[in-house]
């Protein structure tokens, strides 16, 4: 059996959305559009992750559903770039560089105490890491240290991306930010 991740996004989302408009009506009592705009990339960037990673998710068990897992560094990535379907990798690689891109951008406009390159690929390798061990423990998913090194390269990305448009400057949220 699978569960597959809509119906799951949809209460999250419903939770989150009746969580935000009960903080600005009784809490804050301000809307601020930029923050609710960084917030909401940010739920989105998160949602996406999980939804790519842990999802569809397998309920039966036994050996049929095991992954390998991957702990040599650069192994799965060299297997991929061997596949006679550039497809294949192209996917892989870069699915998993892409998924991490949102979360380095976004991590800056949200915390104030993430704007280094370090702390951005930092926060996006333990997220990664995160994932990584959970996914360990699901049936049908598997460690892949390779996958670490990606999403971390993607985080990494993303900071670079936003640091040479200068939309940081723009949204000016982050002083605002705890």
């Amino acid at each position: 059996m699978r569960i597959y991740f809509l119906l799951p996004a949809i209460a999250i989302t419903v939770i989150w959305l009746i969580f935000k408009v009960v903080n600005i009506i009784f809490v804050k009592r301000k809307f601020d559009l930029k923050r609710e705009i960084v917030n909401l990339l940010y739920f989105i960037s998160v949602m996406g992750i999980i939804g790519l990673t842990f999802f569809p998710l397998e309920i039966a068990t036994g050996p049929e559903y095991d992954s390998p897992n991957n702990f040599v560094p650069f192994a799965s990535i060299n297997d991929l770039l061997n596949h006679f379907y550039f497809m294949v990798p192209l996917k892989n690689i870069l699915g998993n560089i892409i998924l991490f891109i949102p979360l380095g951008f976004i991590l800056v406009l949200k915390f104030k105490k993430i704007n280094t390159l370090f702390s951005v690929v930092l926060v996006g390798i333990l997220s990664s890491t995160l994932i990584e061990f959970i996914q360990l423990l699901l049936p049908n998913r598997a460690f892949d240290i390779d996958d670490i090194i990606l999403n971390g390269l993607g985080s990494m990305i993303g900071f670079l991306i936003l640091k040479a448009t200068k939309i940081e400057k723009m949204v000016e949220i982050r002083s605002v930010q705890k």
